[in-house]
């Protein structure tokens, strides 16, 4: 025999045990079956899957029950059709069950099951938790928190945020459709007018235009929403409904959490007409009893502005605000000032605030007891002896605490230095756009304040070097430059080429110098757009001559789009009217992702009637906002219209026959004119 033969393992051999034991088990009668597992017995044996119905509430659509699940034990909500609703509303109901079970979230309503009951109606079963709602806890403010009241708004936030990124919008967000309890759980429910982002506007038809429920203010059919917490787009203003939409509606019950009410109250009719008109009474002057705090009424007015594009943009931002203020900082809404963010930042460290100002104190007192004691001393010589080990003792001790105190207070004064350059770069970039002026020198006092505190601060002197760059004060960057691995550090090649540059708000450069500045600076580095718009944002509001705004206004469209071999721009001041020639693809914004407004930069220039030449691809949505009447297309080869865009003056746009479908161009411009559309060569 062989040695790999000896070492094989021993042939196979079927063990029937395992077979007979599997017979055993499956084979067993219905009695053995039922002592094995009752419990499957007793599911198998369902018939009636719910019993035992009491109504709970009534709503314009539908009818909700608690019943009791025979199969998975539990109590549960049944929705059902009403009795009056016909088949046109089949759609609709089932619409709102597969709508609302796509959706996977710990604060949105939870579908269990869905079904044709006996008589044909459909049904769906959810979540039966909440013993009250949101709007039941604002109407009994004084005995809820406003914390807790915003705890449970920023849960409702997230469940928003979380369907937004899932497409869908809710269009019905109001207190009585937000259930909770008393163990903090939050669920936004009621996702019946609900919709994917995309869906055209025509599926919307679909729901029936006879139906309208006065008891919960739910109207269907040309108006979609509850008046008082819908969006001007719901009432029937000519903007897009999409997320935003939902934020306009989170601001009414913001405010409805700070004032019981929503912004809007009265008759159908009248509440309809002031959502379209959108004009939020200030908080604080219209309840005046209830110390609102001012920054969350500035996030109520941010949120339920009438243009969309003046709204926050996502539901997350929304809830970030919230967050801000709850976590004692300011909102980017309430745009703080110097004494308000110090104001804050005490209330965010008060304790070391508190010590620090109390540790100079008692520094103040030792001292002043230490002298005594050796004046006292001095004159008594001749106990000096006997206590000097004594007091040596005590000197070192004494000591020992006023270098504790003194590296408690450099601590501290490093952190609020932080904390003002911080505050600095915040204000810059919310104020550069809107008040350069004033914003550029509040900026600068923070950034001084902050290296009187600690010379060394990093974040600080950067501060001061970009405030100097905006200013076009090259000779003080110079004179504080940044390190060369500084990701801003590129900036100091418009110093080094600029260096006798030393220009403030009361001394601006000529409009020679400033027209050859933007023409140079794109050759140093053309990657600097944002940089370049903060300057001329300043230098317009704080120049007072005016004359030669269009030159400086055309070199910084050179510089933005190219240079002057591509793009040329004049001005009749006569006629008021602006011509831009460009052989490229073309901008009139610079994207505000890179530090920039995300504005129209023709925005610096007064005029009605703008015409453009671009051979190149071009956006109507870089002209958002812009105040003119007149806007001359027809030499533009590769418009795009893919936008829609606010011009709010506009009533007249000139094209090319067949440049562009017309209907589709009027649908994309929203404005509050009359528009006429002229087609001519």
């Amino acid at each position: 025999m062989s040695q790999s033969a000896a070492s094989d393992p021993d042939p196979y051999t079927p063990d029937h045990r395992l077979s007979h034991t599997y017979d055993e088990a499956t084979l067993l009668d219905e009695e053995g079956l039922e002592a094995l597992c009752p419990s499957y017995i007793e599911l198998s044996e369902v018939e009636a899957r719910y019993r035992d119905e009491a109504l709970l509430g009534q709503g314009a659509v539908k009818d909700v029950y608690r019943t009791y699940d025979n199969r998975t034990k539990r109590w549960v909500a049944m929705a059902r059709l009403r009795g009056e609703r016909g088949p046109e509303y089949y759609d609709l109901f089932v619409h709102e069950a597969w709508l609302t079970s796509s959706l996977s979230h710990p604060n949105i309503i939870k579908i269990y099951d869905t079904g044709v009951d006996s008589e044909g109606r459909p049904f769906f079963t959810m979540d039966l938790k909440g013993n009250t709602s949101l709007a039941n806890l604002a109407h009994h403010s004084n005995k809820t928190p406003l914390r807790e009241l915003l705890e449970v708004f920023i849960k409702v936030c997230d469940a928003v945020a979380y369907a937004h990124s899932r497409g869908v919008i809710h269009l019905d967000l109001k207190p009585d459709n937000i259930q909770t309890d008393s163990f903090g759980e939050v669920l936004v429910c009621d996702w019946g007018l609900g919709k994917v982002i995309g869906e055209s506007e025509d599926g919307e038809d679909q729901i029936p235009e006879t139906l309208t429920a006065h008891d919960n203010m739910t109207l269907l059919g040309q108006v979609k929403g509850t008046p008082g917490f819908m969006a001007p787009e719901q009432a029937g203003a000519e903007f897009e409904k999409d997320r935003r939409t939902d934020v306009f509606s989170l601001g009414c019950i913001l405010h409805f959490i700070l004032t019981g009410k929503p912004p809007f109250t009265g008759a159908v009719d009248k509440v309809l007409d002031a959502t379209l008109r959108s004009n939020v009474p200030p908080l604080r002057l219209r309840f005046p009893h209830l110390n609102i705090p001012e920054s969350l009424e500035a996030v109520v007015l941010k949120a339920t502005s009438r243009l969309p594009e003046e709204r926050y943009q996502s539901a997350l931002s929304f809830r970030n605000e919230i967050d801000q203020f709850l976590g004692g900082f300011s909102t980017q809404a309430e745009q703080p000032g110097f004494i308000r963010e110090t104001r804050l930042f005490f209330s965010r460290h008060r304790t070391p605030c508190i010590i620090t100002i109390l540790s100079a104190l008692v520094l103040a007192i030792l001292s002043v007891l230490f002298v005594r004691k050796l004046d006292r001393q001095a004159f008594a010589a001749n106990q000096i002896q006997l206590r000097a080990d004594q007091f040596e003792t005590k000197a070192t001790t004494l000591e020992s605490d006023y270098q504790s105190l003194v590296t408690q207070s450099e601590h501290s004064k490093e952190e609020l230095a932080a904390e003002l350059a911080q505050s600095a770069n915040s204000l810059k970039n919310l104020g550069i756009f809107k008040r350069p002026d004033r914003t550029v020198t509040e900026a600068q006092n923070l950034a001084s304040t902050a290296l009187a505190l600690d010379p060394n601060c990093e974040k600080a002197h950067f501060e001061r070097f970009s405030l100097n760059c905006i200013i076009l004060n090259f000779q003080g960057a110079l004179e504080d430059p940044l390190p060369a691995n500084h990701f801003h550090s590129r900036y100091l090649r418009f110093a080094e080429a600029f260096p006798d540059f030393a220009f403030s708000s009361g001394n601006r450069p000529s409009p020679k110098k400033l027209v050859t500045f933007f023409r140079r600076a794109r050759t140093i580095d053309s990657k600097s757009p944002a940089l370049m718009e903060r300057i001329l944002s300043y230098d317009f509001a704080t120049r007072r001559d005016h004359s030669f705004d269009d030159q400086i206004l055309g070199a910084f469209l050179e510089n933005l789009n190219g240079g002057k071999e591509h793009l040329s721009a004049s001005y009749d001041q006569d006629k008021s009217s602006y011509l831009i020639r460009s052989s490229r693809n073309t901008r009139l914004i610079v994207p505000p992702n890179t530090g920039a407004s995300g504005e129209c930069v023709l925005r610096f220039l007064h005029f009605r009637t703008l015409k453009l030449e671009i051979s190149g691809n071009f956006s109507i949505a870089d002209l958002q906002l812009l105040p003119i009447e007149v806007l001359d297309l027809r030499d533009c080869d590769n418009l795009s219209i893919d936008q829609a865009v606010s011009l709010p003056r506009l009533r007249e746009i000139h094209l090319r026959p067949g440049q562009v479908d017309k209907d589709l161009l009027r649908r994309r411009i929203q404005t509050s004119e009359p528009l006429q559309i002229v087609e001519k060569p």
